[in-house]
């Protein structure tokens, strides 16, 4: 099924935000909500254009969000544990741990909303306190 999609992440107190806006398909598969869907990256030094394939697999235990191209991640999340994974750039890899306080989903008529807390760190030292909001429109 085919849905617009949007994501903004919030790290920090600084208000340091993204957001995301895409239409994508939406599965089921082996007992998980999937959402796919291509994220344009555009590279400011070359002007390069390159496609992340993401993926995002949603059950009552977790979220995993899988992202594939220039830059490749797996990251789960479940709430009150620590998760790791590597983060691979061109430049190299960072190791990434994720606690999770909180993932809440919350359905409506047209869709839901999925909200995740967790705290990042990237080679063994604190980022941020981070938020990412899904808002999934049928």
């Amino acid at each position: 099924m085919e849905v617009k999609i949007k994501i903004r992440g919030e790290q920090g107190e600084n208000d340091d935000s993204v957001e995301v806006v895409s239409i994508g398909q939406m599965f089921h598969e082996n007992g998980f909500l999937c959402l796919t869907y291509d994220e344009v990256v555009d590279e400011e030094e070359t002007g390069v254009v390159q496609v992340v394939k993401n993926t995002i697999k949603i059950s009552d235990e977790q979220v995993e969000v899988i992202k594939k191209g220039p830059s490749q991640s797996h990251m789960v999340f479940v709430p009150d544990q620590t998760t790791f994974t590597y983060y691979s750039t061109p430049l190299g890899e960072l190791e990434v741990s994720i606690f999770t306080d909180e993932i809440e989903k919350i359905s409506n008529d047209n869709g839901f909303t999925l909200s995740m807390h967790y705290q990042l760190e990237m080679n063994q030292t604190f980022v941020s306190n981070s938020n990412v909001n899904i808002a999934v429109e049928y």
